[in-house]
């Protein structure tokens, strides 16, 4: 059973608002809370954005145009690396990141105390062939967001105040960032839960907002289709974005479309529905309150809606 008592937020939106809000633990509504690795699915956000306004030309560009200092011309394999590759968790690169938060090992925790999160991450060997196994490296959203600031010549922050949060009506939100100035887009953003709602809502409408165009309904076709499935979860991997066709009830699943993160932090986005439920938590080393409540019961629940 999992530990309730660090349950901090659950929220459950439908087309015509919340239908349920609850803060737990001290935490309340205006509360930053650390959005963990779903900052990747919202840095994917960011470089479809970045494509829409032509500051980078598509996903097949290769990371070596970007970066050339960090790209040899004898290691063919590294050369080819695109940013689709990056997005979908298949660049290549020697990465090990499934040990312990405490393993001085991990690639991530390296990374994280490097100083440079670039550099760390492009310093890489290649393991594997580009495109053709999946391969968790929260490097590979530290070079998507440098690839954008090199793009758009601005920081990364700015960039997302600028072209997601402003149209979203996102105030409040704290990056973590390295010696560098670069933030951590692997990890290190921090919202309100609502607003991370909201970046659902914009999945949900296809790009839009309040019907406005946010970012293209191509992009966001191509980020919440299937690329590989995840070595470590039941899940599959799109764009910086995990997708899975979730059990309703013995006749019934429908699609889920998920931004997750370390700790508890769960975004369910259920396009048949209309609905995004969503979970912050503080659970860490103990199991997870989220994943079990959606499954158990709100899932179940939905066969009852139509």
């Amino acid at each position: 059973m999992p530990s309730f008592r660090n349950l901090e937020s659950f929220l459950v939106w439908s087309e015509d608002g919340f239908k349920h809000k609850k803060y737990y633990n001290g935490v309340s509504g205006e509360s930053l809370h650390q959005i963990q690795s779903q900052t990747k699915s919202i840095v994917s956000l960011l470089m479809g954005i970045a494509i829409d306004k032509g500051f980078v030309k598509s996903e097949s560009e290769k990371v070596s145009s970007f970066f050339p200092e960090y790209f040899d011309s004898k290691d063919s394999l590294k050369s080819v690396v695109t940013i689709r590759d990056l997005l979908t968790m298949s660049a290549g690169f020697e990465w090990e990141e499934m040990l312990p938060f405490n393993d001085q090992r991990n690639d991530n925790i390296k990374m994280n105390y490097s100083g440079s999160y670039l550099h760390y991450s492009l310093s890489r060997q290649m393991a594997a062939k580009p495109f053709t196994e999946f391969r968790y490296n929260s490097g590979s959203p530290m070079i998507v967001a440098g690839i954008i600031e090199k793009s758009a010549k601005m920081p990364l922050d700015k960039f997302a105040e600028k072209y997601l949060f402003n149209p979203l009506n996102i105030k409040e939100y704290r990056w973590i960032k390295d010696s560098t100035g670069l933030c951590h887009a692997g990890g290190g953003l921090f919202l309100k839960p609502e607003d991370m709602v909201k970046v659902g809502v914009l999945v949900l409408g296809k790009g839009k907002w309040d019907g406005k165009r946010v970012v293209s309904e191509d992009w966001i076709q191509k980020s919440c289709q299937t690329y590989f499935s995840a070595t470590f979860s039941d899940f599959s991997y799109g764009y910086f974005w995990w997708l899975k066709e979730m059990r309703v009830s013995d006749e019934k699943t429908t699609k889920v479309i998920s931004a997750q993160g370390a700790g508890g932090q769960y975004m369910y986005i259920i396009p048949e529905y209309g609905i995004i439920v969503a979970f912050t938590e503080n659970n860490f080393g103990t199991p997870i309150v989220g994943p079990f409540v959606f499954n158990t019961y709100l899932l179940p629940a939905l066969q009852y809606l139509q």
